[in-house]
């Protein structure tokens, strides 16, 4: 007979524990220590556990088997029982003050962050997805407290099932019963903050109501409802920066890793704050599926539809703003990692994939006078360009025709960002292609001690007590010249907010220069801070410059395999740095250095004498169907090349010759292998040495 797991898949599928990380703690809310103490529940000592029932357990590491296991009836009322498995009470793993807390905040009342303070767990998950199956047909929720069988060990493991739905329990093979688990092990129902439990079991009863309404739903759209649980109900919630760092990802898959969870997640806590808990009873309630049934529900609530939504959703993302750009200020969102920085110019056929219903985040900053075209094969991938130092969107109807030219980048602001993002008619992915151009240049330099210590394995050291802030800080010495800082790098156990500061040439509050709050850092991932130009003096900076963070409640990386420190450290309610060799830390003088990176901009020296302005004109005629395709001013005795592309970004013929003065330069309209160019679009990049202008060409035959 084969086994279980091969039997019944959607079963499996439909599963979907709900993974912790550890050793990362969740933190509890002062409130569920707050509780009536006649809420107790007296835990019987003693008593056989075969005169208590018995259910079905499901052993995740050993082949999906069923065992079945004793257990205590440890609270019963109308609408719901808590059991404890006989060997974690007796083991002292279940204690009466984690059974209260459970009973007060699944049937009283959630966290002061809840959407409705007054309702329990259970009964606003009721209001917000449905009513649970009840396939025993008592009124009756069963919330089993039990040792899962994962296989965990605290020494070594990464991960653990901190709790689970199993459909199983909705047929006769299983408990017959609407039942809930939540693990004892590692340690979640004991002392006075079971907060991660309180997560699990909201996410954990989302699973059980949908079962009941849509057993069929997709496993992303099922997952990112139940990690919106526990956030309408002011629990701790996934850390959204675990997909943050990475948006060029399917929104629509899900392999069950933790960014996974987090992006899902995330997608319907957008989703919730632009349409309320109509849309989610909606989805619920469609019998169409993954993103069929969301653009189905998006449609009856007005809304553009699928691929616009999700556009919108990537673009807040970063933006952060009010309306369809950001989340109401209601959540402090680490802002997006981008996966590409350009800095040098030109850049040539710059190409990349965008995946299906992802975001790939390009920025631009460095070098004044912008030119930049796009292009790509079809209407995929939607491109938007955003001016990040405003955090405003820059209209550009004309980026996949003639370009886009913004005087004004490099002077009024520094930092552009082109954020593509592809639809749900992607099969996979799809390719598009950039044409960058700007005057002047530079080269972004990265100044680091950390030794390239991955952040997963890095060392991670609190700044400072809860309730004082710590602050670390690291010297950097500058090339020599004018040089203008760029951008800072560091990274965090946790996303709690940090504040950034650069000193001058003193570390000390007098030579400060500039203070950001990043709200929401990237957790145990690399954060960028891009800075604004000209900070202090307008000269920017020479020499010597500290880069110091501080926080009362987040840890910093911390590299102590380097025998040079440049580090620093003000613990919490001093008024002085003191060097990280003369800090100690748990008994431990600390002689590395913090994971803080500076990144400064030197003027780009490769680039030659400036002989072809960047706005010259336009190829003419345009449309071609001769040979003469444009006519330039080029400084006489100069190199001058005439590149052309078809639209993959493919090279089809490269013309060169010296400049004269009003010389043109000639296109026949043939590639390079002599052929005729078929009719339609080419891109023509003029240049001498690096500097030149890129614009469109129609063949027209």
């Amino acid at each position: 007979m084969r086994p279980w797991i091969e039997l019944l898949p959607a079963l499996v599928a439909a599963l979907s524990p709900l993974r912790g990380q550890l050793p990362e703690p969740v933190c509890g809310h002062p409130a569920l220590s707050r509780l009536d103490p006649a809420a107790a529940v007296t835990i019987p000592k003693g008593v056989s556990p075969a005169d208590n029932p018995t259910f079905l357990i499901r052993e995740h590491a050993a082949g999906q088997s069923l065992i079945r296991v004793e257990f205590y009836l440890l609270h019963s009322d109308a609408a719901f029982d808590i059991y404890g498995e006989g060997a974690e009470v007796d083991g002292g793993r279940v204690d009466s003050g984690a059974v209260a807390q459970l009973v007060v905040t699944f049937r009283d009342r959630t966290l002061p962050g809840s959407v409705n303070p007054e309702l329990g767990i259970q009964a606003l998950a009721e209001d917000v997805f449905g009513a649970p199956p009840d396939i025993d047909h008592n009124g009756k929720v069963y919330i089993l407290l039990i040792d899962v069988r994962d296989d965990f060990d605290p020494d070594s493991s990464d991960t653990f099932l901190a709790g689970y739905f199993d459909p199983l329990d909705q047929r006769q093979q299983g408990n017959l019963a609407d039942i809930i688990y939540l693990d004892s092990n590692p340690g979640l129902l004991t002392g006075s903050d079971i907060s991660q439990a309180l997560t699990t079991l909201a996410h954990e009863y989302q699973h059980l109501i949908h079962y009941g309404r849509d057993s069929g739903e997709a496993l992303w759209v099922n997952e990112g409802l139940s990690e919106l649980a526990p956030t309408l109900m002011g629990l701790p919630h996934r850390d959204f920066s675990l997909y943050l760092a990475n948006t060029n990802v399917r929104l629509d898959s899900f392999d069950g890793a933790v960014a996974d969870y987090a992006r899902c997640g995330l997608f319907f806590t957008y989703a919730w704050v632009q349409l309320g808990t109509q849309f989610v009873r909606d989805l619920i309630a469609t019998t169409q599926t993954g993103v069929a049934g969301v653009g189905q529900v998006l449609s009856a609530h007005q809304q553009p539809g699928m691929d616009t939504f999700v556009a919108n959703w990537h673009r807040a993302n970063f933006l952060q703003g009010d309306g369809v750009d950001g989340y109401g200020g209601q959540f402090a969102l680490p802002q997006p990692a981008m996966h590409a920085v350009v800095t040098r110019f030109p850049q040539n056929g710059f190409q990349r994939d965008v995946l299906r219903l992802g975001a790939f985040w390009v920025l631009i900053t460095g070098g004044e006078n912008l030119f930049l075209l796009a292009t790509r094969s079809a209407i995929d991938p939607a491109v938007t360009l955003i001016n990040g130092t405003e955090g405003v969107i820059l209209p550009a109807p004309q980026l996949f025709t003639t370009g886009y030219h913004d005087p004004a980048f490099g002077t009024n602001y520094t930092d552009l960002l082109v954020l593509a993002t592809a639809s749900s008619a992607v099969e996979s992915s799809v390719s598009y292609t950039l044409f960058i151009d700007a005057e002047g240049g530079f080269e972004e330099l990265s100044l680091s001690y950390d030794g390239n210590t991955p952040a997963d394995e890095m060392r991670f050291i609190q700044l400072g007590d809860g309730a004082q802030a710590g602050e670390a800080a690291t010297e950097f010495f500058l090339a020599e010249g004018l040089v203008q800082l760029a951008a800072v790098e560091f990274v965090t156990g946790g996303s709690d907010a940090v504040t950034l500061t650069i000193y001058g040439a003193v570390l000390s509050a007098a030579s400060a220069a500039y203070e950001a709050v990043i709200p929401a850092p990237l957790g145990r991932a690399w954060t960028t801070h891009r800075l604004p130009p000209r900070i202090g003096s307008g000269r920017g900076f020479r020499g010597r410059v500290y880069v110091g963070l501080r926080s009362a409640d987040n840890a910093l990386g911390y590299n102590e395999h380097l025998a040079t420190s440049h580090s620093y450290y003000q613990p919490p309610g001093m008024t002085r740095f003191a060097a990280l060799t003369e800090s100690e830390v748990d008994g431990e003088f600390l002689t590395g250095n913090w994971s803080i990176r500076l990144s400064y901009l030197v003027p780009d020296t490769s680039s030659g004498e400036l002989v072809i302005p960047l706005i010259v004109g336009n190829f003419y005629p345009n449309p071609v169907a001769g040979s003469r395709v444009t006519q330039l001013d080029v400084t006489p005795g100069r190199e001058v090349e005439l590149v052309l592309y078809n639209l993959l970004g493919q090279e089809i013929r490269r013309i060169t010759r010296r400049g004269e003065s009003f010389a043109p330069l000639f296109w026949d309209g043939r590639m390079g292998n002599g052929a005729a160019a078929p009719s339609g679009i080419y891109l023509g990049r003029v240049a001498a040495g690096s500097q030149g202008f890129t614009r469109k060409i129609v063949l027209v035959r």
